[in-house]
Formats: structure tokens, C-alpha cells, sequence
């Protein structure tokens, strides 16, 4: 059963009725207040915004070469519809494609998610996990889709580039909310088809893609031109606890990558890196012990300057001291700062994530995917607000969908 995929935005959301609040006035914009650069900053992509899109967006997605895909939805009382929006390479404008996704009724809300596997080609995903109800596939830019499977089919010696991770769940755990035992495999960016990794990491429990970072990429902080890291994250097979595995050959071959001190509590570890340096980052996200407020805790922070052969963990979780939380990706930016987005607002290091200063934002912060064009920021209120950054320091402000 297929479970979850790098760089896939999918949103459980339930239909809102037109007329709804717009929240682009609002906290979005406040939650950037904290960022440096604006839109026209020197070396930051350029993305168009598209606010006459019907409905809000429930997924969107980058190749390296600027084009993209936006999945939206426009919902009434009753009734909640789909739609794809385009953007090609250079275009100053993006444009409708078709949508294979039927008409969801009903209070079921918006189930789908969308994985960018280059130029022109993507795939979306519909239903409930474990496993979806099924996938389409377009490699011509949304004007067709082909229907294909959920499950994987075969085997890959590697992760192609353009290529994305996936979590294949073997045993869901006991209550049915998650997995308890898992595999990776690959989405093939040609065919959208699933082939399960013939060489799994070193790892147990629930395995999973934790992050891709291409080594001193010049651009955008994964699947750059340089040769890239692919990373997952499980159980150490002798500790028991939380740990990762890395791939410096497209997942032909892992090494276990320890992490020092690891909350036994906590889930996977998710890893990025700042363009044109060797600094990476490892978040271990968990359910702090001691804070009942807090829905997406941040555990623990590692740093390593060595390719994940060593780590050191330079944060951990106190009582009462932020970031407590982690939404999303951090920003690990080329000034060689650090930014975690929070549900109490934006905090940002300057010393290697040892210590954190508020960065100008109060409340849920929005949160932030890596892209293969750059980190990608999303409001977290449904307002189709957008920023994009290919270094983190300088952004560029785009708007997508009408919000209703």
C-alpha cells in the first residue's frame, strides 16, 4: 500500500462554501513579515500568480526548469470539483489542463495529492490512506492522464532522477491511523508507475523518504545538477530507535546514519541542506511529553557538515521554549541561517540552530516543501498564498485560486 511521497501536498480539506473568508489579507502575509527579499529580488524564481483560479488549491509542485502543476478544488454546499492549472516552462501566465479526478459530493472533502516528476509530468493521487483509490498520470503537460496503479509493480535498481520516493506500508498499525512496518519504493517520472526499491535501507519499523538534498547544488535545495543525497528515515535495527539511512547512488546502495541521542518517542527524521554548502539539517519531529498545546512538536535539531556520517544534536526540546513545533520543512538558507515556520510563528538561527529569535510573526506560520526550483511556502489557512525561494534568503510572492 503505497503511503506517502516526497514533494506530495495532499490535503485532507473539507468542502468550504463559496463566500468563505479570505485569509490572504491576513495571517499569510503577517507570516512573512520575518522573510528578507520580495518579489523581483535579485536570483529568486519568478512564479506568476493565477488569483481568477476557481476554488483553492490543494496541491502544487515545480520542476527544476520553472514549470509546475496546481491541483484546486471549487466546492459548494453539496459538491466539491477539481481542477488542474499549468504552468510551462517561460509562460507568463499558467493555463487549465484537464483534471481526471471525478466530482466529490458529500462532506468527504478533498482527498487527492499531487507529485511533480518533471517538465510536463505528473501524478495524482485520489483517496484516503491506506493505499489510494488510484493514480493518473500525464507526461504532456495535463492535456491527457492515464490511469494507473496504486501498488507497486517490480522492481528498480534506483530512483531515476526526476524520480520520487514512496512509502510502500506492508502492516498498518493496530488502531489503522498509520503504518507500523514499511518499504520504499519509486515512482517512475516516465510512466508514473510504482517499483519497489530493490535495495532497502537499513532499517526497521516504518520506513520512509526523509528528504533529498543535492551536494553544493547551485540552485534550489533538491535535485540539483550535482549529485544528490536521498535519505530515509526508521527504527536502528540494534537500538530500536529513531534513525537514518542514506543513498549517495540514487538508492542503489544505504549506510545507516545515526542520530545521537534520538527521542525514542519521536517519528521520522526529515533532512535538508542549504545551496552551495555541506551543512545539513535533521529535524526529528514528535509529541513533546510535557506540551499539551502542541500538535506538531520539534523534538530535536541535528547538524551535520560531513555528508550524514555524523551528526550533532545542537537543539532539544525544553518546556516552554520555541520552536516547539515544526510545520513543514526548515529553511536552511546560503547566509547559513536556519528557519523552522511553527504554530506560534517563524523562528530563525543564525548559530547553527543552537538558539532561535522570533522572526517578526505570532500564530500558525504557514509551512514550507522543498521543491526541485526551490523551498516552496504555503499559508496555512487555505488562501492560496505562495512564496518561493531558491537560496532562502530571497523570495518571490505568488497568489493562486480564488479561495473559495
Amino acid at each position: 500500500m503505497v503511503a506517502a511521497a516526497l514533494g506530495v501536498l495532499a490535503l485532507a480539506t473539507a468542502c468550504v462554501d463559496a463566500g468563505a473568508e479570505d485569509g490572504r489579507t491576513g495571517a499569510g502575509r503577517d507570516a512573512r513579515a520575518g522573510e528578507r527579499g520580495d518579489a523581483g529580488a535579485a536570483g529568486a524564481p519568478r512564479v506568476p500568480s493565477a488569483p481568477d483560479l476557481p476554488g483553492f488549491v490543494a496541491g502544487t509542485g515545480f520542476a527544476s526548469d520553472g514549470s509546475g502543476f496546481a491541483l484546486f478544488a471549487e466546492c459548494g454546499k453539496s459538491r466539491c470539483r477539481h481542477g488542474v492549472a499549468v504552468l510551462d516552462r517561460g509562460a507568463d501566465a499558467w493555463r487549465l489542463g484537464r483534471s481526471p479526478l471525478p466530482d466529490v459530493t458529500g462532506d468527504l472533502g478533498i482527498t487527492a495529492g499531487l507529485v511533480v516528476l518533471g517538465p510536463g509530468r505528473a501524478l495524482i493521487t485520489e483517496g484516503t490512506w491506506p493505499p489510494p483509490d488510484g493514480t493518473w498520470f500525464t507526461a504532456d503537460g495535463g492535456r491527457s492522464w492515464k490511469r494507473g496503479s496504486s501498488e507497486p509493480s517490480g522492481t528498480t535498481p534506483v530512483v531515476p532522477e526526476g524520480g520520487a520516493l514512496v512509502e510502500d506500508c506492508l502492516r498498518t498499525d493496530p488502531e489503522g491511523n498509520g503504518c507500523e512496518r514499511s518499504r520504499l519504493a519509486a515512482i517512475l517520472p516516465d510512466t508514473g508507475e510504482y517499483r519497489t526499491l530493490a535495495t532497502q535501507p537499513p532499517l526497521t519499523g516504518a520506513v520512509r523518504p526523509a528528504g533529498e538534498v543535492a551536494e553544493e547544488a547551485e540552485s534550489g535545495p533538491v535535485r540539483g545538477p550535482a549529485a544528490s543525497l536521498l535519505f530515509a528515515s526508521g527504527s536502528d535495527p540494534h537500538s530500536g530507535r529513531p534513525a537514518l539511512a542514506v543513498s549517495e547512488d540514487r538508492g542503489r546502495s544505504w549506510r545507516l546514519s545515526r542520530l545521537p541521542g534520538a527521542a525514542e518517542q519521536g517519528s521520522g527524521a526529515h533532512v535538508v541542506g542549504a545551496a552551495r554548502s555541506k551543512v545539513l539539517y535533521a529535524v526529528q519531529p514528535g509529541i513533546p511529553p510535557d506540551e499539551d498545546d502542541v500538535k506538531n512538536g520539534l523534538l530535536a535539531l541535528y547538524r551535520s557538515t560531513d555528508g550524514a556520517h555524523t551528526w550533532a544534536r545542537v537543539w532539544k526540546h525544553r518546556k516552554g521554549v520555541e520552536p516547539r513545533s515544526s510545520l513543514g520543512a526548515p529553511v536552511a538558507a546560503s547566509d547559513g541561517s536556519l528557519t523552522i515556520y511553527g504554530e506560534a510563528g517563524v523562528w530563525r538561527s543564525t548559530d547553527g540552530g543552537r538558539s532561535f529569535t522570533g522572526a517578526g510573526s505570532q500564530g500558525i506560520a504557514g509551512s514550507v516543501t522543498p521543491t526541485p526550483l526551490g523551498y516552496l511556502w504555503s499559508d496555512s489557512h487555505g488562501a492560496g498564498s505562495f512564496r518561493i525561494s531558491a537560496d532562502g534568503v530571497h523570495w518571490t510572492s505568488f497568489d493562486l485560486g480564488d479561495g473559495n
